[in-house]
């Protein structure tokens, strides 16, 4: 596959086959849920929560079923436009869910408001699409849009130095997911098999002490390291990392 131009797993059809992929996937839903019911600041009570790489709203939709008020950001359009539709269904719309989202098209690296929030999520190791400068710049514009007490909730992947260099897993009928390791460069390469079509997915290796070092250096305090639920590839794991704004920053 190297060296083939494929179609991206974030645009298009590949926008579809993603959310279909990951519709009944729950992989660190809970844990995020819970790092956002910790937060017991009184005076961040009417703030809402940033999402960052919301992409169709795996995390998005129980954020808000939980009560969270929610603006949901992406850079693929196709991703919101599947969000925005799944919030005009029945269910949504009777729960209160779609009252409490705002989509908005956003890139992490340059978002910019006046507003500041009780929390910044950036779920689904959104951070690994980004390379490390373009990371350094993500984790700044979540830091700045934190309100004091308010916290950053994310999630990165680690990979065992013993983990195999490629990594195929079936999903099923005609349906199989590739990911290849390039530890000298950095990078991931997550190639999605449906049918007939391939899409690709471009990552680049987010290392947790490098995360927290950096939002360290942002002024933000390190809560916790915990491993996220769900069933990682061999030789991969999932860290939900949770920092806090001072109150006097």
């Amino acid at each position: 596959m190297a060296g083939t131009a494929l179609a991206s797993l974030y645009t298009g059809a590949g926008a579809q086959h993603y959310h279909d992929l990951c519709l009944h996937d729950t992989t660190e839903v809970q844990d995020v849920l819970e790092a956002l019911a910790e937060i017991d600041d009184p005076a961040l009570d009417d703030l809402r929560v940033l999402e960052m790489a919301s992409g169709s709203g795996r995390v998005t939709l129980p954020m808000a079923a939980a009560g969270h008020r929610v603006l949901a950001t992406d850079l693929s359009e196709d991703m919101l436009d599947i969000l925005r539709s799944r919030l005009t269904e029945r269910a949504a719309l009777h729960a209160g869910i779609a009252q409490r989202v705002e989509v908005r098209c956003a890139d992490m690296t340059t978002f910019t408001a006046q507003e500041r929030f009780r929390a910044v999520c950036l779920p689904t190791v959104s951070i690994t699409l980004l390379r490390a400068e373009q990371q350094r710049r993500a984790l700044e514009r979540a830091a700045h849009h934190l309100a004091p007490g308010g916290r950053l909730v994310l999630s990165t992947t680690t990979v065992s130095p013993q983990a195999p260099t490629s990594i195929t897993t079936a999903l099923g009928d005609g349906v199989s997911l590739t990911e290849e390791v390039d530890r000298a460069r950095g990078t991931r390469r997550t190639v999605l098999t449906w049918g007939g079509e391939t899409f690709v997915s471009e990552l680049h290796l987010a290392p947790a002490p490098r995360i927290t070092v950096q939002l360290t250096a942002l002024g933000l305090e390190i809560l916790s390291q915990r491993p996220t639920r769900g069933t990682p590839l061999s030789g991969h794991g999932s860290v939900l990392i949770v920092a806090e704004r001072p109150r006097g920053l």
